[in-house]
């Protein structure tokens, strides 16, 4: 049945696209094996099913890392879990460095645990440059200091409503 043979609907007209006109929103982007990052010994890189799309890295402490093209290539998605074991603690010394040493094991991504970011490729000007940087300044260390998330912004101006701050030496 159709929008035409329902009484009492207005029929409306679908907008279609041409079979060989790209959509809207969809980037062309190189493969992923092209700009993934190289990262340092002990990682390896996995050989995956489809490298243009995604590629995998191995720590042999059991970390794994990924990247994975979203759909159309408006987004480069990245991911780090961490492996199945934490560090141990040092035997001995006071309890004050038990301590610290118990709060900086809590303070690391736990095992078995993933953190993701996202790379918007859309504000990328130097994509390869860019993901190489996400992948060394955001996932890395997030194994060694679990990210509590992004900083909140600004609350916004108040509208229409004077500001408190006047300029220095005036008075009313």
């Amino acid at each position: 049945m159709t929008d035409f043979d329902r009484p009492g609907t207005t029929p409306t007209a679908r907008r279609r696209r041409p079979a060989f006109a790209a959509l809207r929103d969809e980037i062309d982007l190189p493969p992923l094996n092209h700009i993934a990052p190289t990262l340092d010994l002990p990682w390896q890189k996995e050989d995956t099913d489809t490298p243009d799309r995604k590629a995998a890295y191995r720590h042999p402490e059991g970390h794994s890392l990924g990247l994975r093209i979203q759909a159309r290539g408006l987004a480069v998605q990245t991911w780090i879990t961490a492996g199945p074991t934490l560090p141990p603690l040092p035997e001995g010394g006071t309890d004050t460095e038990q301590a610290e040493a118990q709060a900086a094991r809590d303070a690391r991504l736990q095992p078995g645990r993933t953190w993701h970011t996202v790379l918007n490729t859309r504000a990328s000007t130097t994509l390869a440059s860019d993901l190489g940087a996400l992948v060394r300044d955001r996932l890395l260390p997030a194994l060694a200091h679990k990210p509590r998330g992004l900083p909140a912004p600004p609350p916004p101006a108040r509208i229409g409503q004077p500001t408190t701050n006047q300029p220095e030496g005036t008075r009313q």
